[in-house]
C-alpha cells in the first residue's frame, strides 16, 4: 500500500493552522468487515438537521451496491433512521426513514479505485427538497434527484451506527478503504463548507473547524485495534470481523 501522510499547514478559511497528520484509514473485505457501535446511536432521535463527512476509496467490480454506513430502525429491510450506500453505475443513495425518502447523486462523480470525498448535508426543517438535502462530491453538489417532502426530522434510532454495513443485512458490506467519518448533529454544512474539508483532497483538522462535529471517528490515527475512537464524543466503534492489519497506511493527500 501506499504511504500516504499529510503533515504540513493547512490555510483554508474555516480551518486551523494547527499542523495535522492522517496517516491511516481502514480496508474493508467487502464480506462482512464493519464498524459497529456499542449501543443505538441516539444523536439524531427527533432533529431536523445533520450533516455527514467521510472519505471513500470504493474497489470497482462484484457486486454493485455497497453500504458506506447505517444508522437502523427496526432491524427490518431498508429501514433506517438515515443509510447510504453506493450503487455502482447507477447512484450514491442516502434514504431517511424508508427507501422512498430519498436523495440521490450522480454516481460517475465518483472515482472508483482512489479516493473521493462525501459530504451529505440534510435539513428536513428547509422549505424545498432541493434545500432539504445535498451531496457534495470533492466539493461540487451532485444531486440529481431527490424526494424528501415525507423528512422533517428524523425518526428515532433503534440500531447502532453501523459503517461498511448495515445493521440489517439488506445490502452488501463496503469493500475498499473509509476514512475520517464525522457527523454534526442539529447543522446543515454549507456548499463553502463542503470546499473546506475537502480541502483540495487532503483531510482537515475537524476538531479545529469553524464548526467542530459532533462526532469524529480517523479510523485508524489515535485508534488501539479493535476500538475505533470517538474523538469528539463519546461514541467509540468497535471493528468486527477485521484484523489489526485492516488499519493501512493508505490515505486521501
Amino acid at each position: 500500500m501506499a504511504l500516504g501522510t499529510k503533515l504540513g499547514v493547512i490555510a483554508l478559511s474555516g480551518v486551523s493552522s494547527t499542523p495535522f497528520e492522517n496517516v491511516y484509514s481502514l480496508d474493508f473485505d467487502g464480506t462482512d468487515d464493519f464498524l459497529a457501535g456499542g449501543s443505538d446511536f441516539t444523536s439524531l432521535n427527533g432533529i431536523s438537521a445533520a450533516s455527514f463527512s467521510f472519505w471513500v476509496k470504493p474497489i470497482s467490480g462484484g457486486s454493485t451496491l455497497r453500504y458506506v454506513f447505517q444508522i437502523g430502525r427496526d432491524s427490518t429491510g431498508t429501514n433506517s433512521q438515515v443509510e447510504c450506500y453506493l450503487y455502482e453505475g447507477n447512484r450514491i443513495n442516502v434514504s431517511i426513514n424508508t427507501s422512498g425518502v430519498f436523495l440521490r447523486g450522480d454516481i460517475s462523480s465518483i472515482t472508483y479505485g482512489s479516493w473521493n470525498h462525501l459530504l451529505i448535508a440534510l435539513d428536513g426543517s428547509q422549505g424545498s427538497n432541493a434545500d432539504k438535502g445535498q451531496i457534495y462530491v470533492n466539493g461540487v453538489n451532485e444531486v440529481n434527484s431527490n424526494n424528501l417532502g415525507g423528512f422533517s426530522t428524523f425518526p428515532n434510532a433503534s440500531d447502532e451506527l453501523y459503517i461498511g454495513e448495515s445493521k440489517t443485512g439488506q445490502y452488501n458490506p463496503f469493500q475498499g478503504n473509509i476514512d475520517e467519518m464525522a457527523i454534526w448533529v442539529g447543522t446543515q454544512l454549507t456548499a463553502t463548507d463542503a470546499v473546506n474539508i475537502y480541502n483540495s483532497g487532503a483531510p482537515t483538522n475537524l476538531s479545529s473547524f469553524s464548526t467542530p462535529p459532533t462526532h469524529w471517528w480517523r479510523n485508524g490515527d489515535g485508534d488501539t485495534y479493535p476500538t475505533i475512537t470517538d474523538q469528539i464524543g463519546s461514541y467509540n466503534l468497535t471493528m468486527t470481523n477485521m484484523a489489526s492489519g485492516d488499519i493501512e497506511t493508505d490515505v486521501p493527500t
